[in-house]
């Protein structure tokens, strides 16, 4: 509605700058943002980390004003509609008003009920044009976990997999590394880097000895581990313990003593009940325990037990699977526990992008 030729080219610029901020604002969304006047950017960033830290609104005003620029009669394109509300900050719509920006510009309408069309009714009110859904699916994308958590008060779940062509994770021995190459690897650190947890089985970390971190050169924000470990097994000396800032043990029938060794160590252990036939977590009040705890966004990174789980509990938003051009034939599958009877029923992926990364393909799409 009112598009205009240019409102795509300007927000992929607002778009790059939301992507930039991924993964350091939880529980907020990292949005961005860019003011335009006659064709120049004047002013452009993103949701800060931390609460009562700027959004990217006002950023991009800050901006503007350091560069000698008056936002005054400029247009605001912005990955998400702009904040009604006190919260940790002003409203957000209130500082565009103040402004005097004559357009804005909106990606994706923000489901939190505190907004929902509010900052949008706001602006039109104070004779600002405001259009909206330009780039809708890929503002989407960019804040997905946020959209998800805001509206279900339940952890956002992707399931990360590197396979080979014929849909295996490793060969009968176990072998796995590597099965795809580095710039996979580098983007798999990059989805740490954009979740607020990662999250592993006992079986995972007892064979492999991961430490679940981000490795990239430069300033990154360290994902939570979380690790399904039914009798408390995990060993203290681990590589998952390095670098955590909170390391997540979910037990179902572990002993007494196996908790507080645990505890001890410096984790949190949640123990959860389960059925009495069934040693395995049972998801949702798993991931109901986890958002108390504040982790809106969990990465599963394997292995084939907890992928097949996650899957067939329903639980998994997104999938984003590694696809490594070679045969392995007889290995282990990429989920495994999880079988349908018909293919109508199986569950299939919606909104899917295909990404060679150096040989490799990434698919990803959601649920």
């Amino acid at each position: 509605m009112n598009h205009r030729p240019d409102d795509e080219k300007w927000m992929r610029e607002a778009l790059a700058w939301a992507w930039k901020g991924k993964g350091t604002t939880s529980p907020r969304p990292s949005v961005g943002a860019v003011l335009v006047r006659e064709g120049q950017i004047i002013g452009g960033g993103h949701t800060q980390r931390g609460d009562g830290t700027s959004h990217a609104e006002i950023m991009a005003l800050r901006e503007a004003t350091q560069n000698g620029a008056d936002a005054r009669g400029a247009t605001a394109y912005v990955t998400l509609e702009p904040c009604s509300h006190w919260a940790t900050t002003p409203p957000c719509c209130d500082a565009l008003i103040e402004a005097g920006v004559a357009r804005v510009v909106v990606g994706v309408h923000d489901p939190n009920p505190l907004v929902a069309g509010r900052g949008i009714e706001r602006m039109r009110a104070a004779g600002i044009e405001v259009t909206q859904g330009v780039l809708e699916r890929e503002c989407a994308r960019a804040q997905d976990d946020f959209l998800h958590h805001i509206v279900h008060h339940t952890p956002f779940v992707t399931l990360k997999s590197a396979v080979s062509l014929d849909g295996k994770i490793a060969l009968k021995s176990g072998q796995s590394r590597w099965i795809t190459g580095e710039k996979s690897r580098q983007r798999a650190h990059l989805m740490r880097h954009h979740s607020d947890a990662v999250l592993v089985g006992i079986e995972t970390v007892l064979s492999d000895d991961p430490s679940l971190g981000v490795r990239l050169e430069g300033d990154w924000k360290q994902p939570a581990r979380i690790v399904l470990d039914s009798r408390g097994r995990l060993p203290l000396g681990a590589q998952i313990w390095d670098g955590a800032p909170q390391l997540i043990v979910a037990t179902t029938n572990a002993e007494s003593q196996n908790i507080e060794r645990l505890r001890d160590k410096g984790a949190t252990v949640l123990e959860l009940i389960n059925e009495p036939q069934n040693s395995d977590v049972e998801w949702r009040h798993l991931l109901a325990e986890l958002y108390a705890l504040k982790i809106f966004s969990i990465l599963i990174e394997g292995g084939a037990r907890v992928a097949g789980s996650a899957v067939a509990a329903g639980i998994v938003q997104k999938a984003a699977f590694f696809v490594a051009p070679m045969l392995i034939g007889e290995g282990k599958s990429a989920l495994s526990g999880f079988e349908i009877g018909d293919l109508g029923l199986a569950p299939r992926l919606r909104d899917v992008q295909i990404e060679e990364l150096g040989g490799d393909v990434l698919v990803e799409g959601y649920f």
